[in-house]
């Protein structure tokens, strides 16, 4: 397996934790986000066509990742990360990295992410790569959409 992609699978090695690898992946993607201008804003703190690009290239070269990761760590395997990274990082994507956002994305990803409501557990039946990404990034829209509600009906929580 190429080594960059078997990196990139395993959420830059921290797959390899000894247990709960996808919380492991997912602080790691909680590190990025906050000292990586990764997901740029758009000029109105809304989502812009630049972060919507970059979450569509890294949900590609995670499904590549993940299938190719997947001859070595078996299906879904718990070294494979690559797909908590980038649901998280839809979750949290056109936010700031406020102490807030950083929580409140974290808690709700991941909750959607075992919780897996429809259809991410149907997505997860998928195939390859496909599976191992999708439904993270349901669970992440699902974050995203109730991270954003929570922020807009309490006031004062996005700080």
């Amino acid at each position: 397996m190429n080594a960059v992609l078997r990196f990139w699978a395993t959420g830059f090695g921290s797959g390899f934790f000894p247990f709960a690898s996808g919380t492991a992946g997912t602080l790691v993607a909680v590190a990025i986000y906050c000292w990586v201008p990764l997901l740029p804003l758009g000029s109105d703190g809304r989502l812009g066509w630049e972060t919507v690009a970059t979450l569509v290239v890294l949900t590609a070269t995670g499904i590549l990742a993940s299938q190719r990761a997947e001859r070595e760590f078996g299906e879904d395997g718990s070294p494979i990360v690559v797909d908590e990274m980038v649901g998280l990082w839809i979750t949290v994507a056109g936010l700031v990295p406020t102490p807030s956002v950083v929580i409140g994305g974290f808690l709700l990803f991941r909750f959607f992410d075992i919780f897996k409501p429809f259809p991410a557990r149907q997505l997860e039946s998928l195939h390859g790569g496909t599976g191992v990404m999708l439904d993270d990034v349901v669970a992440g829209i699902y974050g995203a959409i109730t991270l954003r509600l929570i922020l807009h009906f309490v006031p004062g929580l996005y700080i």
